[in-house]
């Protein structure tokens, strides 16, 4: 994959990890943006807008590593990639990406529902750029 997110700093206690459940055969690299994907509490990789943002993978998870439990940071900053027509404004919400790893401008419904939304922006970077976002998963705005 790419585009994965480089954590900055860890915030909170060690960046707030939370454990999730991951298929077995899934793969994804440390720094993938995971999304709940079903019930109970199970992430796979964002592959889409609109996913309901569960935090960046903080382990590599191979699909032959038999694990079923990974960590995600929840509350960290981070450099994240915008899309390809997106501008991430310095001070904006961003939400999860069309594209895998990456982040477009949330909308005022996707941040008066906050499910989708990744983070805050520290910088402003235009389409494609990397900048960096507040993760904040327990508290979005």
């Amino acid at each position: 994959m790419a585009d994965e997110a480089v954590n900055i700093t860890l915030l909170g206690n060690q960046g707030d990890p939370v454990e999730y459940i991951i298929a077995t055969g899934d793969a994804a690299a440390v720094g993938t943006l995971m999304q709940i994907s079903s019930s109970p509490k199970t992430i796979s990789a964002t592959d889409g807008a609109s996913q309901i943002f569960a935090g960046i993978l903080a382990e590599e998870k191979t699909a032959t590593d038999g694990k079923t439990k990974v960590a995600c940071w929840t509350h960290c900053l981070a450099d994240l990639t915008c899309g390809a027509a997106e501008t991430m404004v310095l001070g904006g919400t961003v939400m999860t990406g069309a594209v895998a790893n990456e982040v477009d401008v949330a909308t005022d419904s996707t941040v008066e529902g906050q499910a989708m939304v990744v983070g805050i922006a520290q910088e402003t970077v235009g389409n494609n750029g990397t900048g960096t976002v507040l993760i904040n998963v327990g508290k979005r705005r």
